[in-house]
């Protein structure tokens, strides 16, 4: 909502909490004043039902006004009485207390009232004569009690300003909160975000949550401009970082083979005998240096901003055929084996960049299998048919495996197996010629360039399990 209807809205909230607090006390008071007129008229019921009882029994006045007293209230227990001689002095009274009827009333304290309904602060008081034979043998006081009436009038009054109040709390709450939120936070946000955008400060401020007004839109922007600044930062920051780690790499794994081919070059001078056992020496060095500056090749191409894949539609069934086709491990010492199940589907792929993944994993499965060991190679886009520790998705997608029978790979490192120049020994060693630790971050860039994932499963000392999975295109006869 934009922040003129928010405004619009809370004076709105602010101009009806009067009008609400004198409506609530207007009904109040018309409920307190329906229910007093219901208890006068009930009280006007009782006034006759005792008037007629003391008018048929008036004989009992002058010998027993106290039974003719409580004769005329056996049904009325809630009413006080007073009996008064026909010399207006108080023969009897239904009272506890002393003092609610007088003991003696003047002629005019008596008959100035009479068949008419007084009203006190505490109750209703009816006075009429009582008549024996056409004469009057003396008179009755009735005393109606009103002091619960007067109580809820009182309870009404205070009800009504309690409401006024706390309404008036909860608006000026609810109207601080909405300025607090929607003006100072996103205010003091913006201000820290600027602090840290021109200053480098660390934003250590508390995220905001973000309407859909007028300074929640100039917030998403804020957010999205000082973002992308940070990106661009970070991505310079890791760019550098990353030349400096391709600089000391080609300085240190190109040093150590062009010192040993030095070595040996000058050896065949000093020793003619030995030329072609350090020739085979250096030719295998030189094959590492290719081996290396091709990959320092492919990780620039992959990681350059104008990188892109030539993706085309292709059967699933023959890219795996492609992908598991060429590796003959016999001269290697190894067994190769491999298998697939595949329904009916489709994928947009680079082939030849696939290729490349699949080279790279298989070359790591043979540079860490022990002789005679054995790397087995399996495809399928079947749920059912996955691991058990393969994530399920809901989409269908295309997974290859490479399986070897090494020693594994700790739990510890292979999170970071995919990270640039990362290789599990601690010191990158050539005599073994296992490369400058690229070849993994290049496999999970052109995954992830595919919309796919790359992981691994070890659990040392049975060996590893490299995957990727690639997502499928649904076709006829296939499924999801």
């Amino acid at each position: 909502m934009k922040l003129r209807g928010q405004l619009n809205l809370l004076l709105l909230a602010t101009a009806l909490v009067p009008f609400i607090a004198t409506s609530l006390f207007s009904y109040q008071l018309n409920r307190v004043a329906k229910e007093e007129s219901s208890n006068h008229l009930e009280s006007m019921i009782v006034a006759k039902s005792i008037s007629r009882t003391l008018n048929q029994n008036a004989q009992m006045f002058d010998g027993s006004a106290k039974e003719l007293g409580r004769l005329a209230l056996k049904q009325h227990e809630n009413v006080q009485l007073g009996l008064y001689s026909k010399d207006r002095v108080l023969q009897f009274q239904s009272a506890s207390e002393e003092g609610v009827f007088a003991t003696h009333l003047t002629p005019e304290g008596m008959l100035s009232n009479l068949y008419s309904w007084q009203s006190s602060d505490s109750a209703y008081i009816y006075k009429e004569p009582i008549f024996l034979q056409d004469q009057i043998a003396g008179y009755f006081e009735l005393r109606f009690d009103k002091s619960g009436i007067r109580k809820e009038t009182k309870e009404v009054y205070m009800l009504t300003v309690l409401f006024f109040l706390i309404t008036v709390g909860i608006t000026l709450f609810i109207v601080q909160h909405w300025f607090k939120r929607n003006m100072l936070v996103p205010f003091a946000w913006m201000k820290a975000e600027m602090d840290e955008v021109a200053y480098g400060k660390q934003n250590r401020t508390t995220p905001v949550k973000r309407g859909r007004t007028e300074v929640g839109q100039l917030m998403d922007n804020f957010a999205n401009m000082a973002a992308h600044l940070r990106a661009i930062d970070a991505q310079k920051q890791s760019e550098d970082e990353d030349r400096k780690k391709l600089i000391a790499a080609i300085s240190h794994d190109l040093r150590t083979p062009l010192t040993s081919i030095r070595a040996y070059a000058e050896g065949m001078h000093a020793h003619p005998d030995k030329r072609e056992e350090y020739s085979k020496v250096i030719l295998a060095k030189t094959e590492y240096m290719q081996r290396l500056i091709e990959d320092l090749l492919i990780f620039s191409q992959v990681h350059s901003t104008s990188f892109s894949l030539s993706l085309k539609k292709v059967d699933a069934e023959e890219l795996v055929e492609l992908l598991f086709d060429g590796y003959d491990l016999e001269k290697e010492q190894l067994r190769l084996s491999t298998s697939m199940e595949i329904e009916p589907a489709e994928v947009d792929a680079d082939a030849g960049r696939l290729v490349q993944v699949m080279d790279n994993l298989v070359t790591n499965a043979i540079c860490y299998s022990p002789e005679g060991g054995a790397i087995s190679l399996y495809a399928t886009n079947k749920q059912s048919c996955l691991p058990p520790y393969v994530a399920r998705t809901n989409d269908q997608r295309l997974y290859i495996f490479v399986k070897d029978e090494g020693q594994g790979i700790p739990s510890g490192v292979q999170r970071q197996l995919f990270d640039p120049f990362f290789q599990v020994e601690q010191a990158r060693s050539q005599t073994n010629d296992k490369g400058v630790g690229l070849g993994l971050s290049i496999c999970r860039e052109l995954i992830n360039q595919h919309g796919g994932t790359i992981d691994v499963y070890s659990s040392p000392p049975h060996g590893s399990t490299f995957f990727f999975s690639i997502p499928c295109i649904k076709t006829e006869g296939g499924s999801e």
